[in-house]
């Protein structure tokens, strides 16, 4: 199959990025698999930090695993997220989380792992998982997000993302999820959440 690539974005008068061209075009090229991962990352919906951390904890797991567990993918998922609430506290556009402040417990030693991954599977994959793979509403075409759907009680793992980890994508795909994570939380702490993502 051929690849194209990405035209570069429509940029407007005022110099700034028409957002909706860009997925617009994206959608309808022929990107390679890494291209349909990095859409979910960079165009997702940003409310809240925890598709950063999923994304990041399933590249982790994903590599030989069809399915993914919540009870796997609790901590990978959970320490992730905690980590960042100890660098940056706020970690989405909602007041308040009960996920978050679990987080917050065991950065304090107030829960122990078990407990923090029991919390993260009631609490930390609502909304999450149902909205990965949404990019601008409609859900990637290809099927090459990290889910061919949720499992009742885990993640069927597409074979897309498994040739992503395969092929020894899995490590510059996490970097460029910190990367993506961290420009969010500036721009959260900046009150910019509108203008990202």
């Amino acid at each position: 199959m051929r690849q194209r690539h990405l035209a570069p974005p429509v940029v407007q008068q005022t110099g700034r990025v028409d957002r909706r061209s860009s997925v617009a075009r994206f959608t309808y090229e022929v990107p390679s698999l890494d291209s349909y991962w990095r859409a979910i990352i960079l165009f997702g919906r940003n409310v809240a930090s925890y598709k950063f951390a999923l994304g990041a904890a399933l590249l982790e797991l994903g590599t030989g695993n069809e399915v993914v567990t919540l009870e796997d993918l609790a901590i990978p998922f959970a320490r992730r997220v905690a980590s960042h609430v100890r660098e940056h506290d706020k970690q989405g556009t909602s007041g308040r989380s009960r996920f978050l402040d679990a987080c917050r417990a065991f950065n304090r030693n107030e829960l122990d792992e078990e407990a923090l991954r029991a919390t993260s599977v009631k609490l930390g994959f609502s909304n999450v998982i149902d909205a990965f793979h949404v990019v601008d509403k409609p859900m990637c075409r290809s099927g090459s997000s990290s889910t061919s759907g949720g499992l009742r009680g885990g993640i069927r793992l597409t074979d897309q993302l498994r040739t992503l980890l395969v092929d020894g994508q899995g490590d510059t795909l996490t970097e460029e999820v910190e990367s993506r994570w961290h420009l969010v939380e500036t721009a959260w702490e900046l009150n910019r959440h509108c203008c990202i993502g």
